[in-house]
């Protein structure tokens, strides 16, 4: 395969991802089907199958593409002696305030048997290095912010937006303290 064939089905896969992201945000989980997926992106229903081969490959893609962002997030934190947990409630805020998209894998969870291997790893990691002694206080607070997420995409009414801001400064105080104890 040419350089210029791996950049543009890098491209194609990255914009079928990004409609994935879009269209759950935008039409829920019910509205999550592959035929919508297709149309958003603007490729055929082949063109998408070609990339992705199930629906099931389609959000492992979502998944894995989530934790290397993370992932590449919390490298960056760690080479400036940042801890992990609050860099990863910084990331979340961020992602939070932009409306949440890139964790919508998250809410398809459930309709695979596991998650994705890498998602699995970094969140390990994150409740590993995030806290120290037996690291049960990094892994509440780590939920806690995961629930925050989750809470704004299924549009849950509380925490009530103009709330939200205030728990995540909390969230990213308390993971600075874990982090430095």
């Amino acid at each position: 395969m040419t350089a210029q064939r791996c950049d543009t089905t890098d491209v194609v896969r990255d914009r079928i991802l990004g409609a994935a992201e879009e269209l759950i945000c935008t039409r829920g989980i019910a509205g999550f089907t592959l035929d919508g997926v297709a149309q958003v992106a603007g490729v055929s229903k082949g063109g998408l199958l070609y990339h992705f081969r199930s629906k099931d490959s389609l959000i492992s893609g979502m998944q894995r593409r989530m934790a290397s962002r993370m992932a590449e997030a919390l490298r960056e934190a760690k080479a400036g002696s940042e801890p992990v947990l609050q860099a990863f409630v910084r990331h979340l805020r961020r992602d939070y305030e932009r409306g949440g998209r890139s964790f919508t894998p998250l809410l398809l969870a459930r309709e695979r048997a596991e998650p994705c291997e890498e998602l699995r790893s970094l969140l390990a990691c994150i409740a590993r290095e995030g806290g120290h002694g037996d690291g049960n206080g990094s892994t509440l607070l780590l939920l806690a912010a995961l629930g925050l997420m989750l809470s704004s995409l299924t549009r849950l009414p509380f925490p009530l937006p103009e709330h939200a801001s205030d728990l995540l400064d909390e969230l990213e105080a308390a993971a600075g303290r874990f982090g430095t104890a």
